[in-house]
């Protein structure tokens, strides 16, 4: 009974300042609209026009014929834009200027020579129309060879014939695989106020467990356990119910996509917000000063939101210093879970930032009962 006596009681002061449990929703929310409508160019991803590109094909025997039915074919016509050039030397000048992004030179009898070669002439920076143009160019000839090939072990069959017949058509948006603006700053405002949850954690255990409340608690026949752990429970359901507002609330009016597997993602919610419970549980029991607890927390949280990408997204060199000391935060390893769930990542990512969160809340709370326990001695 004293541990579901201390939940109830704790749950209900934490409600009791509805003017600062609304605030730490409300704030979130307005965070994620104002980023996700201003910076939404940002994480646009912009549609590829057709690459000009000029063709000479001085090949008049099969290998000609055949590049022209390629290039007419109409999945190939949709990616690249033909401009018309009289010659080599005005192709490579439209390419200089940057009139066209690509040249494709065809010699005369390219088949008959001892090394035949197709010539891809382009400006000096590569861009991703040019890398198009490329992978067009690689699939064509990739194909010709084998085409070749099977001439020369006596296989018959079409020379350059074109199949859709293997092929599964799927349609597949950028949405589906890369966050918007609105869907990014959904997950990591939501881990940032989570990890603020830290304030309900260090007020809390201040107030009802280190300070007179607590004390006179501890007369009673209530177990120190049972008294601990319903704090913890109810400043880890406080927290939650927040975490759950949010999302539902973002999925509702802002179509933020949160994915399918929302028993995975609320998973992962809880974990963080465990974390969030046990880093304000350990700063304030090993400081045992509520102001000094909370001026950390107020460093600490924006703090570890930057380092993770919370306020823009950056990726440091892997390798580097920058991107190690993102395995200590914990809103890295939250949005990176989050993250992989939501667009199908690897598993194993999620398994490897799931236990991150597990080993910093067995750290912490280890933390927060030693310093408690030394305390008390």
């Amino acid at each position: 009974m004293g541990f579901f006596t201390v939940f109830y009681y704790t749950i209900k002061q934490n409600w009791r300042d509805r003017a600062t449990y609304l605030e730490m929703m409300l704030l979130p929310i307005v965070l994620i609209f104002i980023l996700g409508m201003s910076l939404n160019q940002v994480f646009t991803v912009p549609s590829l026009s057709p690459v000009a590109t000029a063709v000479i094909n001085e090949d008049t025997g099969p290998m000609g014929e055949n590049f022209n039915q390629f290039l007419a074919y109409e999945k190939v016509s949709e990616l690249i834009e033909l401009v018309p050039v009289n010659s080599l030397e005005e192709g490579r000048r439209l390419v200089t200027e940057g009139e066209i992004e690509a040249l494709i030179h065809l010699p005369a009898d390219v088949l008959q020579q001892e090394a035949g070669t197709i010539r891809l002439i382009t400006g000096p920076r590569q861009s991703l129309g040019t890398d198009v143009v490329e992978s067009l160019l690689d699939s064509f000839v990739q194909g010709a060879n084998t085409v070749l090939a099977m001439e020369n072990m006596g296989v018959a069959g079409d020379t350059f014939g074109f199949r859709e017949n293997h092929l599964r058509r799927q349609s597949l948006t950028a949405a589906e695989v890369i966050p918007g603006a609105m869907d990014y700053y959904a997950v990591t405002m939501l881990v940032m106020f989570m990890m603020y949850g830290t304030t309900y954690a260090a007020f809390g255990m201040k107030e009802g467990y280190l300070g007179p409340v607590g004390s006179r608690i501890g007369i009673t026949p209530i177990r120190r356990s049972h008294h601990y752990l319903g704090l913890v429970a109810a400043n880890l359901v406080t927290v939650m119910l927040q975490g759950a507002i949010i999302i539902t609330f973002t999925h509702v009016a802002f179509q933020v996509n949160w994915g399918n597997n929302l028993p995975l993602i609320f998973g992962l919610v809880f974990l963080t917000g465990t974390t969030a419970i046990g880093l304000g549980t350990a700063i304030v029991t090993i400081t045992r000063d509520e102001i000094l607890a909370g001026n950390m927390i107020n460093i600490l949280v924006p703090a570890m939101t930057f380092l993770s990408g919370g306020f823009f997204r950056f990726n440091p060199p892997s390798g580097s210093w920058m991107a190690a000391l993102q395995y200590l935060s914990p809103n890295y390893l939250a949005q990176t879970a989050l993250f992989t769930t939501i667009y199908g990542g690897e598993f194993s990512t999620i398994v490897v930032m799931a236990g991150g969160l597990g080993f910093l809340i067995v750290v912490t709370f280890a933390a927060a009962l030693t310093a408690e326990r030394r305390t008390r001695v």
